[in-house]
């Protein structure tokens, strides 16, 4: 626990002042590679692949599905997700199960990953390099991928081996004393703090790195961390309390506004959920999958989407 004048004290507060916001390396040489020339939305024809959990990596990919990618989250086996994070976090995302530690598994891992635009992941430090996915690795099985990942502190610097998640960046920070006191720490009243922050940051890279590809090629590393992302945010400021007490819920622009909705048939049911923070006038957010059970899928990619050949359709019309 600290506030933050304490942690502006902390070696690796200097550490990822230096860094930016949202890291964009280029990392190796390919060909250009143009953005899909036919969709309906933004980013129609682009695959991401996923190794998400949780929030904060698997918002990357809700986000990257919303404007229109086919994405693809790789789950192992044996592995578990809380059923609340499943049915938000991972809206618009379908998903797989590989064995990716066995032989078989890891090829049919670096299959997708070779026709992939988009790998993104938020695991523990040292976990991608044992399943042969960490960027370098990555990168020479597909040459013009843009990797994407979250951390907790940062891939480098004095707590780069650490492992933490959103309130921890928070606490450390000094968001939850602020909020509170150091005596009496507080969440804030979204309990979480930066989490899908983290998420829209990194998808905002990886199209950032799309854009950088279709010029001038080659690999991308997109790096965010959940404590860069909230020393940012501290940066924009706090509220005074007693305004904050006095004004809130007084109507007019200071009314709490509800969320906006939307309802979805899926495999597990009718689904209601929020619909994304920003609205697009001519390309809106459309999920190609809103949720189905995890793991349902097959670990293949869908079609891209073709120009429709109209002439073709033409002949088959007239007989």
């Amino acid at each position: 626990m600290r506030t933050v004048e304490e942690f502006t004290g902390e070696p690796v507060f200097d550490y990822l002042a230096s860094r930016p916001l949202i890291e964009i390396e280029k990392i190796g040489d390919s060909d250009p590679e143009p953005l899909p020339a036919w969709g309906t939305h933004p980013l129609s024809g682009i695959r991401a692949l996923g190794m998400g959990h949780v929030i904060a990596g698997a918002g990357i990919g809700r986000s990257l599905a919303s404007l229109g990618a086919d994405v693809l989250n790789v789950w192992r086996v044996m592995e578990w997700e809380q059923d609340p994070l499943l049915a938000t976090a991972n809206v618009g995302v379908r998903s797989t199960r590989l064995p990716v530690r066995e032989p078989a598994g890891r090829e049919q891992l670096y299959e997708l990953l070779r026709g992939a635009d988009i790998f993104y992941a938020n695991r523990r430090p040292g976990l991608l390099t044992e399943l042969g996915v960490d960027a370098d690795q990555a990168t020479r099985v597909r040459p013009g991928l843009i990797h994407v990942t979250a951390s907790a502190f940062g891939e480098g610097g004095p707590w780069g081996a650490r492992v933490g998640f959103d309130q921890v960046a928070g606490t450390v920070t000094g968001m939850v004393a602020a909020e509170g006191s150091l005596a009496e720490p507080q969440l804030p009243p979204t309990s979480i703090i930066n989490d899908y922050l983290v998420a829209w940051l990194g998808a905002t890279g990886a199209m950032a790195a799309l854009a950088r590809r279709a010029v001038e090629g080659g690999s991308y590393r997109v790096h965010v961390s959940l404590t860069r992302a909230a020393m940012w945010a501290t940066t924009l400021g706090y509220f005074d309390w007693d305004y904050v007490r006095r004004t809130v819920g007084t109507g007019g622009d200071h009314e709490l506004v509800d969320p906006q909705l939307f309802t979805s048939l899926t495999p597990l049911g009718i689904y209601q959920g929020v619909t994304e923070n920003v609205t697009l006038s001519r390309t809106p957010h459309h999920y190609m999958n809103v949720l189905s059970p995890r793991g349902a899928d097959q670990p293949a990619w869908l079609p891209r989407p073709r120009r429709p050949d109209v002439s073709a359709m033409l002949k088959i019309l007239r007989g």
